[in-house]
This record gives C-alpha cells, sequence and structure tokens, in this order.
C-alpha cells in the first residue's frame, strides 16, 4: 500500500462535514472488472428485490482484494482513525430504478448513524470509532439517482436529527453527484441515508467499513470479514491485519512512512 498524505484542507473539510469524496480513484478497467464481479455476486443473491444489500462473501472473492488496501483511500481512512484498524463490514449495494410517481418512494428514508452504539451511549456521547468508504461503479449524474445522502456536520450534533414537521429530509440534506470510479467516506456519527433511484439504471456501489481493531460486533457480521486461514494466506499482510489476522503490518507501515500517532503517547506523567 503506497502512503498518500492527507492534506490539511481534506483533513478540516472531513472534521467539519463528517464526509469527504475523493475523485478518480479507480480507473475505468477497473470499475469494470468490479462491475462484472458484482453482478455476478448480486445475481446470484437476489435479482428481484428494489434495494439489495449482500455482505457474504465478498472477502472471500479474490476480485475485492486489491480494494482491501486501496492506496487512494485507505491510508486517508488510517491518518483520521489510526492504523490499528480492520475490516468491520462489507457490502455490495445496488438499487434498481423505482416508480417515480409512487409517494411513498419519493418520501422513503432511513436516516441513521452507523455501528449501533448510538442506542448505549446516546446521541451526546459518540466518538468517531470507524469510517466507511464506498467506491461508485455507475454515474450518481443529479440527484434522486439511488446515492447515499448526508447531513453535513450532523456527526457533531449531541441530539436525534432534526428534520421539519412535515418534512422527509433536514435542512443540510444534500444528494451527492459523483462518477463512476469516484469514492466517499463518511464516519460512522454523520446521519445518512439512501436516496430513491429515479434513473432508469440501477446503481451500484461497494462500500468497506473500517474501525479500530478493539470493535468487535456479532460472531456472524464479523464472520463475515474475518475469513479463515485458506483465505489470509493469499492476501499480503497489511491485509492480513485488516480481515482479522495477527499481522500488525499496518502499523509497521505506518511507522516506516514517518507516521506514528502512538509515538507521543504516554501513560504516565510527572506533576
Amino acid at each position: 500500500m503506497k502512503f498518500v498524505n492527507l492534506t490539511n484542507k481534506q483533513r478540516r473539510f472531513f472534521d467539519a462535514n463528517g464526509y469527504l469524496v475523493i475523485p478518480s480513484v479507480l480507473p475505468p478497467a477497473d470499475v469494470d472488472h468490479l462491475t462484472s464481479a458484482c453482478d455476478e455476486m448480486i445475481g446470484a443473491f437476489d435479482q428481484e428485490s428494489p434495494y439489495v444489500q449482500r455482505r457474504s462473501g465478498i472477502v472471500e472473492n479474490t476480485d475485492f482484494h486489491p480494494l482491501l488496501d486501496w492506496s487512494p483511500t485507505v491510508p486517508l481512512i488510517t491518518q483520521l482513525l489510526s492504523p490499528n484498524i480492520h475490516l468491520h463490514t462489507a457490502a455490495i449495494i445496488y438499487k434498481r430504478s423505482q416508480n417515480q410517481k409512487d409517494p411513498e418512494i419519493l418520501n422513503q428514508r432511513g436516516w441513521h448513524r452507523d455501528i449501533d452504539i448510538t442506542q448505549d451511549l446516546g446521541h451526546d456521547q459518540l466518538l468517531r470509532v470507524g469510517i466507511k468508504v464506498g467506491y461508485c461503479l455507475t454515474d450518481f449524474s443529479e440527484p434522486r439517482t439511488g446515492f447515499t445522502m448526508f447531513a453535513p456536520g450532523s456527526h457533531l450534533l449531541p441530539t436525534p436529527l432534526p428534520i421539519p414537521t412535515g418534512g422527509v429530509d433536514p435542512v443540510s440534506a444534500i444528494d451527492l453527484c459523483l462518477k463512476a470510479g469516484d469514492a466517499f467516506l463518511f464516519e460512522n456519527r454523520i446521519f445518512h441515508t439512501s436516496a430513491p433511484n429515479l434513473s432508469f439504471r440501477t446503481s451500484k456501489v461497494i462500500i468497506l467499513g473500517y474501525s479500530y481493531r478493539w470493535m468487535g460486533g456479532r460472531k456472524n457480521n464479523m464472520k463475515q470479514v474475518q475469513p479463515d486461514e485458506v483465505i489470509l494466506d493469499q492476501v499480503n499482510p497489511i491485509q492480513q491485519q485488516l480481515l482479522g489476522g495477527n499481522s500488525n503490518a499496518i502499523i509497521h507501515w505506518a511507522r516506516e512512512n514517518k507516521f506514528d500517532p502512538s509515538a507521543s503517547f504516554q501513560w504516565t506523567m510527572e506533576i
């Protein structure tokens, strides 16, 4: 994995808004290859539902292994979180074309925060513990084409998300327009939801979520991103750390690139 420096501008934007767009991280050939792999997996999983989210079988598929430590994106996540991270979730999401005249579809939302810690800690006690990266396999050239909507700055809200009476979205809601090959990062605290897809084609995105290695989850969920030794033997040391192996390769990689957040840490101090 090549070290890519997180710029001060990118950090300020992410800290203020809770998300960040990284343009053109996937070359067209990679978009085509990943789309074919995703089409095959979704085709074998669900060919009917308007919204399909497949989580199983992704990390076992070698077509997706390069994305695990993709240089244009994952180094940025290590700088926003820590080198002490692993893969926490993975999903292929397809949203098929929907009825443009159905009010229920137009107003369908599911605003939420990620990682299921809000109910335990409360809105006012949340920390940044995970970051997801989404890879666009299709163009999102205009709003309401199936992209993820965000409420910028809502990661700092100590309350539930305010939505005007009679509405379905907060005042600050945005529906970004991105191109195939673009990526977007967003942290666990930002409120987000999927937008309706009123286009005439299926929207396609790959989502990989990273968190601190001390963040666990339900056994069945973690099995989807922590495969057995057969798979771990197929990947490089950095990918082994991300897939739950004993490797500390990202920590060593960070130090080699003069990025070591733990260097200044101390347990005690003189008074």
